[in-house]
């Protein structure tokens, strides 16, 4: 399957904004340095994303194919019961943001540095979006992210990356030996539709995630994935997966 790429996405972050949302109001003294780091990454930044389209093909009760590759996850087979195509993706703040946000030393700096990777990232996903929600037909559109959630672990980067092919060549994220990606601030899964939604913080615990966007319901695991691989899938982990 061909792979898509999505480049010179524009990324225009705002210092006012970031820095009402990083809390920095009484940080007076430091708001000339935030103001130019939030210009300097505005130039740096280059956000890209990948994607692929495949068909599903469904077994037993916690197996999916997607591209002749093998994914394990009852919740993942349970949630692509009612879609028969898929979308494999990955996304990244882009490679040279990332070494600009690492050449900081001073803590403050490093850290506004960090979240404004976070922003390109955000604004990367928020790209990939635009473009495959089309090509997907039904009501609510899903992301699962390798690594989120138990049931689906982080060794389920591998057939992913393996299924996409060439990612680093397209654009620059890496598969490092510890199955985690370079640059850091990148973001990998599968995107489907479903007439039901559903957000990897539906079977989080965690109470005090602000990323949370579904409230953790006991009840709803229980009744809609009874059978998982699994005893406990609950996970602690703050997923940065997307839906609709």
């Amino acid at each position: 399957m061909h792979l898509t790429v999505i480049d010179n996405i524009p990324f225009s972050p705002d210092a006012d904004k970031m820095a009402e949302r990083l809390k920095l109001g009484g940080m007076q003294s430091h708001e000339k340095e935030v103001k130019e780091l939030v210009g300097l990454a505005a130039r740096i930044g280059a956000p890209r994303a990948c994607f692929a389209m495949y068909d599903v093909e469904k077994t037993g009760d916690a197996t999916v194919f997607v591209a002749g590759q093998r994914f394990e996850s009852r919740i993942l087979r349970v949630n692509l019961q009612y879609s028969d195509k898929a979308v494999l993706f990955v996304a990244t703040c882009g490679t040279q943001l990332e070494q600009w946000a690492e050449s900081y030393e001073d803590m403050l700096l490093r850290w506004v540095a960090e979240e404004l990777c976070e922003e390109a990232l955000r604004t990367g996903v928020a790209a990939l979006d635009q473009a495959v929600n089309p090509l997907l037909e039904g009501k609510h559109k899903i992301s699962m992210n390798p690594g989120s959630l138990e049931d689906w672990p982080l060794q389920q980067q591998k057939p992913l990356f393996e299924a996409l092919g060439s990612v680093t060549e397209a654009i620059g994220v890496q598969l490092t030996e510890s199955l985690l990606m370079r640059p850091r601030k990148s973001l990998s899964g599968i995107r489907f539709s479903s007439p039901e939604p559903f957000a990897n913080c539906k079977l989080c615990p965690r109470q005090d995630c602000q990323g949370r966007r579904m409230p953790f319901d006991r009840k709803a695991f229980e009744q809609e994935y009874t059978g998982a691989r699994h005893g406990n899938l609950y996970d602690e982990a703050c997923c940065r997966g997307h839906d609709s």
